[in-house]
């Protein structure tokens, strides 16, 4: 049996399977995902779609071949850093959710000129992210909510829709591959509203055109079929991108726990988000598997480079989250 074959056959056995919450836990629930893989026990009761792919990887015999994280943001930059990372799906790919990389995990089995087919841990028809199943889902390509995919590196090879792949060594080009013999799950809607035409300007990709717009490169690929290499735009020509909706009020970010909280010893949930909102804000190179409730080196040097970037300096960028810290990192 090939190596994506195994990992297919490991995901798909999983289908079915929900977390555990009883009244008042936290909505992920207990999973016996995070108990089993070596580095992620810490992430029992945190949101799972991520460490699913990571037990799913290692039980197929893989664990090298997909990041071992419980963050999807880190799970991305692992796939980017290794220059496997595209905007087309491929048999086996890791696929990344939400606009900024970061919201939720599975993994693509088939995909055909319209929609991808996926194994997802912690997800529901209601709820993609924390909705404590495992499925098999059927999304649209151009979805905005589709935001790319992590290529693992088996050794017969990946089957991808990526064009830029053909011929290429250890790629195998497909428009459709391997339609499955049942589709469940819902989709998501297309981005629904206006578009507008931009004029790409000099050093523009339609990578930087899509982060402006806040929608996932797919999305703009998707809304421009007269594009046929999404890597080759020229200066003068207009591309189509949805227009933004009015921006949604931001949540009160929540008060700061106190010092003490953040001290070596300590175990806490406020450690958890405290890493969860460095790795949003761009520094989930410092830990190695993802963030959790221990305070450690990583929590600390993730910190002090935050701080820095504020152009803190002394004290006030020790590595030591005080109530001006925790305010910008909770914006």
């Amino acid at each position: 049996m090939s190596q994506v074959s195994k990992v297919l056959s490991v995901a798909k056995g999983e289908v079915g399977y929900q977390a555990q919450r009883a009244p008042g836990e936290r909505p992920s629930g207990h999973q016996k995902y995070s108990g089993q893989v070596p580095g992620l026990e810490w992430s029992n009761y945190q949101p799972w779609c991520a460490t699913w792919v990571s037990w799913v990887a290692l039980k197929a015999g893989v664990a090298s071949l997909y990041p071992r994280t419980a963050s999807v943001w880190t799970a991305m930059q692992w796939f980017k850093t290794k220059g496997r990372w595209s905007a087309y799906p491929a048999v086996g790919a890791q696929v990344i959710y939400g606009t900024s990389g970061s919201t939720h995990t599975g993994i693509c089995y088939a995909y055909d000129s319209k929609w991808i087919y996926t194994y997802e841990g912690n997800t529901s028809t209601t709820n993609d992210a924390n909705g404590n199943k495992v499925m098999a889902r059927k999304r649209l390509r151009r979805d905005a909510y589709v935001h790319g995919y992590g290529y693992p590196q088996f050794s017969d090879g990946i089957t991808t829709a990526d064009p830029s792949k053909k011929g290429k060594s250890g790629f195998t080009y497909k428009a459709t591959a391997s339609g499955p013999a049942t589709g469940s799950g819902t989709s998501h809607k297309k981005p629904s509203g206006k578009t507008k035409k931009v004029i790409v300007k000099a050093g523009q990709s339609l990578a930087t055109i899509a982060a402006a717009a806040g929608v996932s490169l797919a999305t703009v690929i998707g809304l421009n079929p007269q594009i046929k290499n999404p890597n080759v735009i020229h200066p003068g020509d207009k591309v189509t991108v949805p227009e933004k909706a009015p921006a949604k009020p931001k949540p009160k970010a929540p008060a700061f726990p106190g010092a003490s909280r953040f001290k070596p010893g300590q175990v806490n949930q406020y450690v958890t988000q405290l890493g969860t909102a460095l790795v949003t804000k761009g520094y989930g190179r410092f830990y190695v598997i993802g963030p959790g409730p221990r305070w450690t080196n990583a929590d600390r040097n993730a910190v002090r480079a935050f701080q820095r970037a504020q152009g803190w300096t002394g004290s006030n960028a020790d590595g030591y989250p005080g109530p001006d810290t925790w305010a910008r990192l909770m914006k």
